[in-house]
């Protein structure tokens, strides 16, 4: 006759069994690392393949005043020991300055991986890879002068052609104090950004897609104000969350 704890001592064997399973495998999903298991992202093949220029400083000058840029990059990542890029503008005018590059955009899938490490899954569907070739270009127009505002700058390089890279560098609201000269001396304002964010377009299987990618630049800006001119407001392009590029004005003369 078998013992009659025996099916109890099955059950509870059972039920640890389990239970260190689900210890091992349940951190794929609740915690940051797991050690049976692991989800990572990884890129697939490649959607787009293409040659582009790379805006890599973009600036616009206020209405009436002058702007400098001094674009800084990682040391190594453009050919030639190129590290940096210096351009000027004027009286409203913007300007750019930039690099070729080879760009691809991979799609992005979420994999399990048998071992231990980090969960980290794919929080976008596409990632953005440049490779700078190099050629650069420098103190380009891409607004005219004499403008009160920097609200109708093009958003691509070469306006009426075909674009892969899409920036956003025009004035759409003042975010930060207005500055005045009226009554008041000439203003030399300086200004650093440590990022620029632009666009990649492209198609998907028929589908146009837009995704963001970010150059690795550092940026000092100076803006040079007329004295008892007028009243500059001002949308800063490099505040947490702005596409970087500095500022963007839009200009109302003094009144009387």
């Amino acid at each position: 006759m078998q013992p009659t704890g025996w099916p109890r001592r099955a059950i509870l064997l059972s039920v640890g069994v389990v239970a260190v399973a689900i210890a091992l495998v349940a951190p794929i999903w609740i915690a940051s690392w797991s050690p049976l298991l692991h989800i990572t992202c990884v890129e697939k093949d490649p959607v787009e393949i293409a040659d582009v220029q790379i805006p890599g400083l973009l600036l616009n000058s206020p209405y009436g005043g002058n702007a400098w840029g001094n674009a800084t990059y990682p040391l190594g990542y453009l050919p030639g020991g190129l590290v940096g890029m210096q351009i000027s503008a004027t009286n409203s005018s913007a300007d750019w300055a930039g690099f070729e590059s080879n760009i691809t955009v991979y799609t992005l899938a979420t994999q399990q991986v048998l071992g231990p490490g980090p969960n980290k899954p794919c929080s976008l569907p596409f990632a953005v890879v440049l490779h700078p070739i190099g050629n650069p270009s420098t103190g380009i127009t891409i607004l005219g002068p004499g403008n009160y505002s920097d609200q109708s700058e093009p958003r691509v390089l070469f306006p009426g052609h075909s674009n892969s890279i899409e920036f956003s560098n025009g004035f759409a609201d003042a975010n930060a104090p207005s500055i005045s000269t009226c009554g008041a001396p000439a203003r030399d304002i300086p200004l650093v950004s440590s990022h620029l964010s632009l666009w990649v377009l492209f198609s998907d299987n028929g589908v146009n897609r837009t995704v963001e990618f970010t150059v690795p630049v550092v940026t000092d800006f100076s803006y040079w104000l007329p004295a008892d001119f007028g009243i500059w407001q001002v949308d800063n392009l490099s505040a947490p969350g702005g596409p970087g590029g500095g500022w963007a004005f839009s200009y109302a003369p003094c009144t009387p």
